[in-house]
């Protein structure tokens, strides 16, 4: 069976902490569990972890949230593997604000052939698990994608677990929240989601071009994110969480700079409005809000000047209504999250 790095409830606090890794035994600890890829966490996903925390609360039981350390599909047909919504660290520090044991198993050739059945039976006797709570379009197991819900219901009665299966939330899946990204659609995105999309990284040195032109800039580096979905090459409207909490009205360029250089470098580049302190080797996250236009080369410094000058003025006026539409979309379980 498979290794699992399990990171207890009282961990939330600190999801940076050395996790143990468990070796196979049979658990002590009786849990009712959700187990899938929870690429996003987006508002389905909060749905299920609603009923699951709910539920388990009535029977007594610890909930836990199984995932993954990849998205299965790098393992089992990679040229099919999407882009992700969320990189496993930021994907775990998401789901630990719900306030709930994390369970992460290394997705590999070894469980790329359980079953469904193998796998209930590992939950129940391994991870302590009797209660199931699934997605309504959620499979798991090697033969998962030939098993009805009906399926499901019966493996879970033959290997004593009980199983509910959460309603569906329309419209709301990471497939449809990875096409809203891919297009630029960062409104119907955060719908989709229910929080911003965001990108988090460290600011970087850089060329200090833009200081230059009266427009400074921190460059966010992904920590080699290569399989991180981007938006289109554009300018967005965004939100800068700085690492102490604070959070500044921002521009972001997400491109090439194909005005500056011919380098065909991606960069990342947050401008922050009313903002004049060095967070340089500093954590910071960018909320996409709305794309303000694509990426264009310009003739010269003095016509990108201008330009960056606009898409400011741009920002100011439709950073209150943007932030203004965004609580009505979120969902939380415990009150913890904010969007």
């Amino acid at each position: 069976m498979p290794r699992q790095q399990v990171i207890p409830q009282q961990q939330a606090a600190d999801p940076t902490v050395n996790q143990p890794t468990l070796a196979d035994s049979h658990a002590t600890t009786l849990r009712a569990a959700t187990v899938g890829t929870f690429d996003g966490v987006h508002r389905g996903h909060m749905e299920v972890i609603r009923i699951l925390r709910s539920e388990a609360a009535r029977r007594g039981l610890s909930p836990s949230i199984i995932t993954f350390d990849r998205h299965p599909l790098e393992v089992i047909a990679p040229p099919r593997a999407p882009l992700t919504l969320l990189p496993t660290d930021e994907k775990r520090a998401r789901l630990l604000e719900e306030d709930m044991e994390v369970i992460i198993l290394p997705f590999d050739n070894a469980m790329m052939h359980m079953t469904a059945r193998d796998w209930m039976r590992h939950m129940r006797r391994d991870l302590g698990v009797r209660l199931l709570v699934m997605g309504y379009d959620n499979t798991f197991g090697s033969d998962g994608r030939h098993l009805s819900a009906a399926d499901y219901q019966a493996l879970a009665q033959d290997e004593g677990l009980e199983l509910i299966i959460a309603p569906a939330i329309e419209g709301c899946s990471s497939s449809l929240a990875r096409k809203a990204v891919a297009r630029g659609d960062m409104p119907e995105a955060t719908r989709i989601l229910g929080h911003l999309y965001t990108l988090t990284g460290t600011v970087v040195e850089g060329d200090r071009l833009g200081r230059t032109i009266g427009y400074p800039t921190a460059n966010l580096d992904l920590h080699g994110a290569s399989r991180r979905l981007l938006p289109p090459y554009g300018v967005y409207l965004t939100r800068a969480t700085l690492q102490d909490g604070r959070q500044f009205a921002a521009v972001t360029n997400i491109g090439v700079r194909p005005s500056v250089t011919s380098s065909r470098e991606l960069r990342i580049e947050t401008h922050l409005l009313d903002f004049d302190e060095d967070i340089y080797g500093t954590r910071l996250s960018i909320g996409l809000l709305r794309q303000l236009r694509p990426e264009r080369r310009f003739a010269g410094l003095h016509e990108l000047r201008e330009a960056i000058a606009a898409d400011e003025r741009e920002a100011r006026r439709l950073y209150p209504e943007s932030e203004s539409q965004l609580k009505p979309n979120h969902i939380s379980t415990n009150g913890n999250h904010q969007l």
